[in-house]
């Protein structure tokens, strides 16, 4: 456990960068594909436009996972002129417990979406952006910054096409969730329907680096949902530091917004903190960590940095993960060492890039405000 740095922690994080940090710009607000399809819409929509002139299907036949489509669903598409898929599947990559698809989307782009498997069935990682606005040091996926809002249909079409296996999913592949939040919302709507595909909501977690006010709303929905925010600092000034985009959410704020949520829907909300070398693993920081989350309805989860190209950080040693669990796990808070499937095809935490349909990398960085929660 190593004391306090003197050093901000942008000065620090600056000697492990290969790039220098972005000047924060803003964009006029982003939005989906606006040609809906077939999987963009929830049961009501749905009926309105079963009972028009033409074949009629039952909901749940819009979700068949196969390659080769039901003729009654083509026919039903045909009749309406709505297409019935919208992802093309452009590469398949095969690691020891992980898969990683390509999805190729009509604008020129294309996401990455991991199947994990458990011994106890698989969990889908999904994306919920078009690349991501807040420029995560450690992370791949906000390198290209943010292109648009993935669509309800084109966030619940990766599980379609995952096929029946899965039974978890975790909004941690490309994008912010909570800064898509209607359309991640009507996705899992879309998702749990149970004319539909009947997923458990019990068995979907938003992961998300905690916009306040989306928050607050996500408190008052009615869903049976998990929570994971990316934390990954104990004061202001290092998340700052660590996630741009989100350096006017008050730390305070996040945490306070997370528990409530935990309190309201009475669910352990879960915090990860990736321990970064010099930069957030100071005696202090385990300090503050036990103080802000023992005793409330919270878990932490620790985690290594996953290697990602062009970024130089270090992964921490196992004397300081220890001392972490330790420490916490004497202030009575339930914590796990987060060991991440995936990295041998570049499928871990953090290692997932916007790519453009020959499977290439989108681009540089280019920082690009919340669109939906942030005035």
């Amino acid at each position: 456990m190593k004391a306090a740095p003197h050093a901000s922690p942008n000065i620090i994080l600056s000697r492990f960068m290969s790039t220098a940090l972005p000047a924060t710009k803003t964009a006029a607000p982003l939005r989906a594909a606006t040609q809906p399809f077939a999987l963009d819409f929830d049961r009501a929509a749905f009926e309105r436009l079963n009972a028009q002139p033409g074949p009629s299907i039952a909901y749940r036949t819009l979700f068949s996972p196969h390659a080769n489509l039901p003729v009654s669903l083509c026919n039903w598409c045909k009749a309406r002129d709505i297409p019935p898929r919208r992802l093309v599947k452009t590469a398949h990559e095969r690691g020891g417990r992980s898969e990683k698809i390509l999805f190729g989307l009509s604008d020129g782009y294309a996401i990455e979406t991991v199947l994990i498997r458990r011994h106890d069935g698989y969990t889908a990682c999904i994306s919920s952006q078009v690349g991501c606005a807040f420029a995560c040091r450690f992370c791949a996926s906000g390198q290209a910054g943010l292109k648009r809002n993935l669509s309800p249909g084109e966030i619940v079409e990766q599980i379609v096409r995952l096929g029946p296996r899965v039974n978890r999913i975790v909004f941690m592949g490309i994008g912010e969730p909570l800064n898509n939040y209607a359309n991640v919302l009507a996705a899992i709507r879309i998702l749990r329907e149970r004319e539909g595909m009947a997923f458990p909501t019990s068995g979907i977690t938003i992961s998300t680096i905690g916009i306040p006010k989306a928050l607050k709303a996500l408190r008052e929905e009615h869903l049976r949902i998990n929570l994971t925010i990316s934390l990954h600092a104990t004061t202001q000034e290092t998340r700052a530091a660590l996630i741009p985009g989100a350096a006017r959410h008050d730390i305070g704020e996040v945490v306070a917004r997370s528990l409530s949520w935990a309190e309201r829907h009475n669910r352990i909300a879960t915090f990860v903190y990736l321990i970064l070398p010099g930069i957030n693993d100071t005696r202090a920081d385990l300090d503050r960590l036990s103080s802000m989350f023992a005793g409330q309805l919270a878990r932490i989860n620790l985690m290594r940095w996953n290697p990602v190209d062009g970024i130089a950080l270090k992964r921490t040693d196992d004397h300081t993960l220890s001392a972490f669990r330790d420490g916490l796990e004497k202030a009575g808070i339930p914590v796990v060492v987060r060991d991440t499937q995936g990295r041998d095809i570049a499928a871990a935490c953090g290692q997932l890039w916007l790519r453009d349909l020959k499977g290439l990398r989108v681009g540089t960085r280019k920082l690009v405000d919340e669109q939906n929660y942030l005035t």
